[in-house]
């Protein structure tokens, strides 16, 4: 059985879909984490995680997009 010539890029689309459900499970406990804070140093920092967990998602989604344009084009042809 031969592998489709586009395997490689629906891996690649299946690797980041993980990351982006662990960076969201990540929020969802720094959420919940961040309602129970209540010293305000520590909120401060629960934030910066949070701030640097979206700023890696929105570069997967990023990611994640052009994989799937690759994805498009590969099947195209």
């Amino acid at each position: 059985m031969s592998q489709s010539p586009c395997s490689h890029i629906e891996a690649r689309i299946q690797q980041i879909t993980q990351d982006l459900q662990d960076i969201d499970d990540e929020l969802h406990a720094l959420e919940v984490e961040g309602l129970d804070e209540q010293h305000p140093q520590n909120y401060t920092e629960i934030q910066k995680k949070v701030n640097h967990l979206n700023e890696k998602k929105r570069a997967l989604q990023d990611a994640w997009n052009r994989a799937m344009t690759d994805l498009a084009i590969c099947r195209s042809n």
